[in-house]
């Protein structure tokens, strides 16, 4: 069982690894479209967008690449830390705070076009980017109470 646990395992972080690729890899497409059709893309004032989307879907991908990681080191090989709270805390905190920067990237790139085109829109991208601060907020609260609780183990009994 243990086998087929660890296959289903390695199946699923290639299948990370493959799509992480591919959102760096159609990133990177949609910047080179953007540099090869530069007069209509800079005419129409796209190419800021463009840009600023394609640095989301890498830091997705990093996102995507971080849990991979974890599963593989976890999962798979088995090298787990000898503090495994902590070892989850650490993965748990870079991977909040990767999704959180995407959150607050798309509510920028949402704030800068709705202001543009109808600014009663405007409360769909706030919105968002009050979800990235809930986010935060959220994570430093998950910081603060894990401190507490490695504090208590810490302590002798």
């Amino acid at each position: 069982m243990k086998r087929l646990s660890g296959l289903m395992f390695t199946i699923a972080a290639a299948l990370l690894i493959f799509l992480a690729m591919l959102l760096i890899g159609y990133s990177g497409y949609q910047v080179w479209k953007a540099i090869a059709s530069a007069r209509q893309v800079l005419a129409a004032g796209d190419f800021g967008y463009i840009v600023i989307d394609s640095v989301g879907y890498i830091v997705i991908a990093i996102a995507i690449l971080d849990v991979t990681k974890h599963l593989l080191e976890e999962e798979i090989s088995g090298s787990r830390d000898s503090s495994r709270s902590s070892a989850f805390q650490k993965s748990f905190l870079k991977f909040v705070t990767i999704i959180s920067i995407a959150i607050f990237l798309e509510g920028l790139v949402l704030v800068f076009k709705v202001t543009q085109d109808d600014t009663k829109l405007l409360v769909y991208p706030v919105l968002l980017l009050l979800v990235g601060v809930a986010m935060m907020v959220g994570l430093a609260v998950f910081q603060r109470l894990g401190s507490h609780v490695r504090g208590a183990d810490d302590r002798p009994d």
